[in-house]
């Protein structure tokens, strides 16, 4: 690797990361300003051309992006949606890929009907990155959040299943009806059972390490041990990955305070340097693949990739409907709600479905694996379409990303699907959250109170009522339509009062009254008041 190369994959990171703070600063689409900063980037002449290597996003970027999403995915609505999930991130995934090939196989000739298949399943799985991102800052409603969260956990390790028994047919193996079946829940349970052991294995470790350093430092490997576990013998790597997170997420609640609070802020840089890097890798591949499709026309090439956009937004919403309609009539024994319609009303089904089938967003994962369909097939001829397979890939990714990612947030403004009475809601669960805890504390001080002196116990006695009276405080203003100007005034007094505090033992540092160590501890605990401030 030259020093150039070397700069250029170190630079890409950091500037991705700079443009997705501006971004958020002026309140645009970071995603797509990424992606487009990457298209200009990648045809700039002095730029050297960078050919996305699929190793780097399967093995580099994936395993902790999905990770980290299964971590802070609920698991109690993942099995309250789990026939919403498992019809998008299989049953769509395997629909998607099948139409898309036969009908890519009719309309480009000469294409052989395994090598369409292999298009299909590259184009078969929405982003992961770009439908978690997206559908988190759009107000949707929760389940509808929890429907497209728990899809990209799960999609990619179909897709990549349906792409490697669809790559063996394209490169010369017989593969049965029977045959891919087989492999399909072979390589499923397979990745489960791997994730599920590391989980088991680890989750006893760390409780009885207080080590959170050590901790974080494991949980950051542990998605890439799993990851390359299951690859090396043949089986999900994703479903390995994603079974993990969701199995130490759902049980962090018994580790130290100290290790969750590391493990977030380690997480949210992590998760802001990959997501960033990967929006911009998409743009990037511009160039590297263009230069290999100079044998078709470029119309011809619009065409074909108009064609395919068309399919893949076509199967998405014909099955996002079809099964969100007759799912609901063949599954109203088992569950009470329509699988792909979150919200109760019959008003808004139809909308948020829309919404759903909209939110199919392609990204870098079918890249990677375009990237990954070899050069020629197992009798040494050259591998039909490769080039033209891999550039429909990017014209998708490219097209829905900005297509529908530009438009989805007018869309649901549009429509008004939104959140409406949550965050009420989620005010009175809060205070009844904080009450019934607030009691359980008021309760175990009873039973130790004896032992204490009765100064301590008056103190700890008024803060736990303390904080129940405060989680009241808060409902009564959200019910009433928000805090009051008063509240609001009185928060940014505190918060006043917090960077005086700050300036005034900085001051004693300076000065030598007190040391660095006895500084870092108080500005701590003053960091931690206003993180409180903040995350109520």
């Amino acid at each position: 690797m030259t020093a150039q190369h070397l700069l250029f994959l170190l630079g890409v990171p950091f500037f991705s990361v700079v443009v997705s703070a501006l971004a958020r600063r002026f309140d645009v689409n970071g995603p797509l300003v990424l992606v487009g900063i990457g298209l200009l980037v990648s045809i700039t002449p002095f730029i050297p051309d960078y050919d996305l290597e699929p190793e780097f996003v399967l093995m580099i970027l994936l395993p902790p992006l999905l990770y980290q999403a299964a971590v802070e995915t609920s698991v109690p609505s993942l099995r309250e949606n789990w026939s919403a999930v498992l019809i998008l991130s299989v049953a769509m995934v395997l629909v998607t890929t099948l139409l898309t090939g036969f009908a890519m196989h009719w309309l480009i000739p000469g294409m052989p009907l395994s090598v369409a298949f292999v298009l299909g399943a590259v184009l078969g799985p929405p982003d992961t990155v770009a439908a978690i991102s997206i559908a988190k800052r759009l107000g949707l409603p929760r389940r509808t959040v929890d429907v497209l969260v728990g899809e990209g956990l799960f999609n990619d390790a179909t897709a990549l299943t349906a792409f490697r028994i669809a790559l063996a047919a394209a490169v010369g193996e017989t593969v049965t009806v029977f045959d891919a079946v087989g492999r399909f829940v072979l390589s499923a349970a397979g990745g489960i059972l791997i994730g599920a052991v590391v989980a088991m294995v680890w989750d006893p470790i760390r409780f009885r390490m207080s080590d959170p350093r050590a901790e974080s430092a494991i949980s950051l490997t542990l998605p890439f041990v799993v990851y390359i576990t299951a690859e090396a013998v043949h089986v999900s790597g994703v479903m390995g990955v994603v079974i993990l997170g969701l199995y130490l997420g759902h049980r962090r609640v018994r580790a130290g305070y100290a290790t969750r609070m590391l493990d977030t802020a380690l997480w949210d840089v992590i998760v802001e340097i990959l997501e960033a890097t990967v929006f911009a890798l998409i743009g990037l591949q511009l160039i590297p693949i263009l230069r290999d499709v100079d044998s078709w026309g470029a119309w011809q090439l619009i065409g074909y990739g108009l064609a395919a956009f068309a399919i893949v937004v076509l199967a998405r919403f014909g099955g996002v409907y079809t099964f969100g309609y007759v799912g609901r009539f063949l599954l109203h024994h088992v569950r009470r709600t329509a699988p792909l319609a979150p919200p109760p009303e019959q008003t808004q089904r139809p909308r948020i479905l829309f919404v759903v089938g909209w939110a199919g967003m392609r990204g870098v994962v079918s890249l990677a694996a375009a990237a990954a369909i070899p050069l020629t097939d197992n009798h040494g001829a050259p591998l039909p379409d490769r080039e033209l397979v891999q550039f429909l890939t990017l014209f998708v990714v490219l097209t829905t990303l900005i297509v529908q990612g530009l438009t989805l947030p007018p869309l649901i403004r549009r429509l008004g699907v939104e959140a409406k009475d949550e965050e009420k809601e989620d005010a009175f669960s809060y205070c009844s959250a904080m009450g019934t805890a607030a009691n359980a504390g008021l309760a175990r001080l009873d039973e130790l109170e004896a032992s204490l002196p009765d100064p301590a116990v008056d103190r700890m006695r008024d803060q736990a009522r303390w904080r129940g009276d405060k989680a009241k405080k808060y409902a009564m203003q959200v019910a009433s339509g928000g805090p009051s100007a008063r509240a609001s005034a009185v928060e940014d007094a505190r918060r006043s009062m917090l960077d005086a505090e700050r300036a005034a033992i900085e001051h004693l540092r300076d000065m030598r009254e007190i040391n660095d160590d006895v500084y870092r501890r108080v500005l701590h605990e003053l960091d931690l008041e206003e993180a409180y401030m903040e995350r109520r």
